[in-house]
């Protein structure tokens, strides 16, 4: 009979923890959140207009033009050059009712002919949508 093997067991390989890995990964993950930047500044500081939600009420005094897909303005019956004097002529601001499908250049050129007939409150109605 042989002597009972009083020495150790053998020990098992230990696996190489992951911890200082992961405070390292923490580490620099907590470094570039603080030094990065989200957004560029904007190159001078501005004030952005209160936007005008559709179920507040107009002042009493407010006008209303509607331009088509055209880019034609209407205004009280009144078609194009007469409609924007009627417009001037009235005080108070106007309320813009444009088609959808106005494309930016007609509707920068009727913006323009507000501004140099003098209105210079101009409401643009939307919709908004919910989908």
């Amino acid at each position: 009979m042989s002597a009972p093997d009083f020495s150790p067991p053998p020990r098992k390989a230990m696996r190489e923890s992951v911890v200082p890995m992961i405070n390292v990964v923490f580490l620099l993950l907590i470094f570039f959140l603080m030094s990065a930047q989200i957004a560029p500044p904007d190159p001078i500081e501005i004030t952005p207009p209160i936007v005008t939600r559709l179920d507040q009420p107009l002042p009493d005094s407010a006008r209303m033009a509607v331009l088509g897909r055209d880019g034609v303005r209407r205004h009280e019956g009144l078609i194009g050059a007469e409609a924007l004097e009627a417009l001037a002529a009235q005080p108070g601001p106007v309320l813009l009712r444009a088609d959808a499908e106005l494309g930016a250049g007609a509707f920068a050129t009727v913006l323009r002919d507000l501004a140099q007939a003098g209105i210079s409150e101009v409401t643009l109605a939307a919709i908004a949508r919910t989908e």
